[in-house]
């Protein structure tokens, strides 16, 4: 991998904290206040504002994700250096060091919400966010818990308990799979060639097949997300190239045109994702030549749990408003309620970083064990 220049290592770092906190503002939004018996001004137009860009962060974490590990994946293949086994027991234990804890509190915190809160209640007051068929899908279900594991929910079934924020974490895993395994078809030698032509036609069957009559429209999403994830990775490719400026400038200029035309020309809500994803490498591509060192350590420490406020803030949410009378029905927003609303968003971050301090923290110990204890001295 080459070195990723200081001034945008830390604006990926303040991308990816805020975006992580978009995503939780935009659940916790949807959640906790209802417009529609809301009196107009300022304060309301603001929490909307503020609470809509969930979905688009969603996209900005792609684009990074595509940066940071699809780009170094290009890299090593057409160097001759990639090493396939390192690289998914690497993968893999960067996700499952959160997500396995992550699936077990949310077993735990939906289990209470549930048996002593207002869980129940709080699903029928809160359509259609959780949807009316939500429950029918079985979503707490042992068979849900393992897909979930396996990065199979929006596959074959859902994200597991409230957790409904997993679904991007599916599209990740096999991504990180299906970019290594179609170059390889072009780089590898002879047998990992032939593998590598059998394992990107199973996970594109897999991903074709995940189409479903509440989401019909998944198998287009996977390949679409798809799309926007390589963008990243072929920003990452071209990083140090002559005409980085210049197509920033291009990146930037077609995804104002994009925005434009799927907005007000052609309505398409997949078309402004499209337009995010081209803003968001525009800015990767500019981040080199705007200095940032008075960023680097508040938003070292909060893009370091970002990944764990991602995984766990709605079941956390879900738990404590279930415990919540006040929020029995959701609030019109006035200045009480947006002071409730922020003394939630504080708890979620606040519990965020203790699962980060448990698991996250220490990704790098954990793999170095799984490499020098597990793996190294079988293979030896």
């Amino acid at each position: 991998m080459q070195r990723i220049p200081s001034n945008t290592s830390i604006w990926l770092n303040v991308m990816r904290a805020l975006a992580a906190q978009a995503v939780v503002v935009g659940h916790a939004n949807d959640l906790f206040f209802d417009y529609a018996a809301t009196t107009g001004g300022w304060l309301p137009e603001l929490a909307h504002m503020c609470g809509s860009s969930a979905h688009k962060a969603v996209i900005m974490f792609f684009v990074m994700s595509g940066f940071l590990i699809g780009g170094p994946v290009i890299d090593a293949l057409r160097a001759g250096r990639f090493d396939s086994f390192k690289y998914f027991i690497d993968r893999l234990t960067r996700l499952w060091i959160v997500i396995l804890p992550a699936l077990l509190m949310t077993a735990l915190l939906d289990a209470l919400a549930f048996r002593y809160g207002d869980g129940v209640s709080l699903l029928a007051s809160r359509t259609p966010f959780f949807p009316a068929w939500w429950s029918s899908i079985e979503p707490d279900s042992i068979r849900t818990f393992v897909l979930n594991v396996f990065f199979l929910q929006m596959i074959i079934g859902f994200q597991y308990g409230t957790n409904l924020s997993l679904w991007s974490l599916s599209n990740e895993f096999w991504y990180y799979i299906l970019l290594p395994a179609g170059l390889g078809i072009f780089y590898l030698k002879r047998k990992k060639r032939i593998l590598s032509v059998i394992l990107t036609i199973v996970i594109l069957l897999l991903l074709l097949s995940s189409a479903k009559p509440n989401d019909v429209d998944r198998p287009l999403n996977y390949f679409m997300m798809f799309i926007i994830w390589m963008l990243g990775a072929l920003v990452y490719c071209y990083y140090e190239s002559s005409w980085r400026r210049w197509s920033s400038v291009i990146l930037l200029v077609t995804g104002i045109l994009l925005l434009v035309f799927f907005k007000l020309i052609y309505p398409d809500s997949l078309g402004r994702d499209f337009s995010i994803g081209f803003f968001t490498a525009a800015f990767i591509l500019m981040a080199k030549d705007v200095p940032a060192i008075y960023f680097k350590k508040l938003f070292n420490f909060l893009a370091g749990y970002s990944f764990s406020l991602y995984a766990l803030h709605l079941p956390l949410i879900f738990f404590i408003m279930s415990f919540d009378q006040k929020l029995a029905a959701p609030q019109p927003v006035r200045i009480d309620t947006v002071v409730h609303f922020m003394l939630y968003l504080l708890a979620v971050n606040g519990a965020s970083i203790l699962l980060w301090a448990v698991t996250e923290r220490h990704t790098a110990a954990v793999r170095n064990f799984v490499f020098s204890r597990l793996i190294n001295p079988r293979l030896a």
